[in-house]
């Protein structure tokens, strides 16, 4: 007996050695790939040597949070037997994920929809970069679906695809099933974990397992005397989406002077870096902006001194020494114009959209008087329509029934005029701003108008134009009129 259950000791030690080294084998693997990477894209230095290496059965294939990179043993080897340059492109569409920001909005979207797009958006600019170290032997079909999903959606960043998903749910089944074929990595590592579960997070708390394999991952990047040979930057370690924002801003310098100088492209890499930095606006405060003060009939509370009103009443028996404020100042929107850009190139849902989450802002009792006075102009080259609204209902009656008309040419300078002469009429006492949503193609005043005035883009991924100095510029993305 005691021989039978030496045997069965010695198998189990047999196996953890044999276990051992694969994990090594698969580890010296991973660091294969990221050393091949860093050889042939340099303007990745800092991406690439951020995040420890971390073998793991929680996922099948490959998988990355923004602080740890993780695989699976078995998966590696597999992987690597078949065709060796599969790691390195795991490894690179997982670097991609972060400096896209990719992991970092997980939790309130539309999962299957936003791992797709994020999938293809990366394979996309993966197979433009043309490089050698990265090629499958399954690309052509890559390619082959890619340019069939180009026809829907000209230029692939994660953002679009997914908001193409969402709007066309027949495109979006059609298209979910070529999931598999351009997924490289798991994506279970980007759900956010339950603050209960902070503690076994990787990058806050590591667990006991992950510090072991971690260790083992480490000792394959050691050279033969020991000695440290190309070790993970310990002091980039634990850091997530605002840090992965530096990076993915120092890499786009990077690239914008390394594809000039290799001649690569680098266009589906910088639209989706530049989608990534993007910076994000609030258009319910930027409408604020436009506030003005006014009084309005409210009893003030906030001003009123009940110290004297109660010394009053009590000294001279129903006299008080102050009497209620009837008014307080609030900052509301009372005079505004909003001009709608009916030109080709800017008009149909994206103009409504607009203009409905304009008036949702409004709309709300702190933003405006109980009286209001918004003109709505619909204008191209010259001035198609001028709708005044005074209360809710007559701009409910509005919404009902929006008709745009013009589709001409722009020409900005109409619109100016035109406000001009309802100021001359007294139709405006205390305009505070226009409003001008556009596409930008047009002709711009050459003199600053006596109100505030904003241009409002609709990024469309063709290049935004110069407004002159005296005017606000404000670009937002389509997804955020929703």
């Amino acid at each position: 007996m005691p021989k039978l259950t030496e045997k069965a000791s010695d198998i189990m030690e047999e196996q953890d050695r044999e276990q051992a080294k694969r994990r090594e084998l698969a580890a010296r693997i991973m660091i294969l790939a990221r050393d091949q990477l860093m050889i042939s894209m340099r303007f990745l230095d800092r991406a690439l040597f951020r995040m420890p290496m971390v073998p793991t059965d929680t996922v099948a294939t490959y998988g990355v949070d923004g602080r740890t990179v993780f695989f699976n043993t078995d998966h590696v080897l597999r992987s690597f037997q078949q065709e060796k340059n599969r790691c390195e492109r795991a490894f690179l569409h997982m670097i991609f994920h972060c400096i896209f920001s990719h992991p970092f909005q997980y939790e309130k979207l539309d999962r299957a929809c936003w791992d797709l797009a994020c999938d293809v958006a990366v394979e996309k600019t993966i197979l433009d970069l043309q490089l050698a170290e990265v090629r499958l032997d399954d690309d052509k079909k890559r390619l082959r679906e890619l340019k069939r999903i180009e026809a829907d959606i000209p230029i692939l960043t994660a953002e679009r695809i997914y908001r193409f998903l969402l709007d066309k749910p027949e495109k979006a089944e059609m298209y979910l099933q070529l999931a598999e074929l351009f997924a490289q990595d798991d994506h279970l590592h980007w759900i956010p974990k339950k603050e209960t579960d902070a503690a076994d997070r990787t990058g806050d708390t590591l667990t006991t397992d992950t510090r072991t394999a971690m260790v083992g991952c480490h000792e394959a990047d050691r050279g033969e005397d020991g000695e440290q040979a190309d070790d993970i930057d310990e002091a980039l370690v634990g850091q997530t989406q605002d840090d992965w924002a530096d990076v993915s801003q120092h890499a786009k310098l990077d690239i914008e002077t390394f594809s000039k100088e290799q001649g690569f492209g680098s266009g589906s890499l910088l639209w989706n870096l530049q989608e990534a930095l993007r910076e994000k606006y609030d258009y319910g405060e930027f409408l604020k902006k436009f506030a003005v003060l006014g009084e309005e009939m409210h009893i003030n509370d906030d001003e009123f001194d009940y110290i004297y009103y109660t010394y009053g009443l009590k000294l001279y028996e129903n006299m008080p020494l102050v009497e209620l404020l009837e008014y307080r100042e609030n900052k509301r929107i009372r005079e505004f114009v909003i001009a709608l850009d009916t030109s080709g190139s800017c008009q149909g849902a994206t103009v409504e959209k607009f203009l409905r989450k304009t008036y949702d802002i409004l709309k709300n009792t702190e933003s405006y008087f109980q009286r209001v006075n918004i003109h709505i102009i619909q204008c191209d080259s010259k001035i198609q329509q001028d709708v005044k609204v005074t209360t809710d209902e007559e701009f409910d009656a509005y919404m009902q029934d929006v008709q745009l008309s013009g589709f001409g040419g722009t020409d900005f300078r109409p619109v100016f005029e035109y406000v001009d002469s309802l100021i001359s009429r007294h139709e405006f006492y205390n305009l505070r701003g226009l409003i001008y949503f556009t596409d930008g193609k047009g002709t711009f005043p050459e003199h600053a108008p006596d109100y505030e005035t904003a241009f409002v883009f609709i990024e469309d991924g063709f290049s935004i134009p110069d407004i002159p100095s005296w005017a606000i510029r404000l670009v937002l993305r389509e997804d955020e009129l929703y």
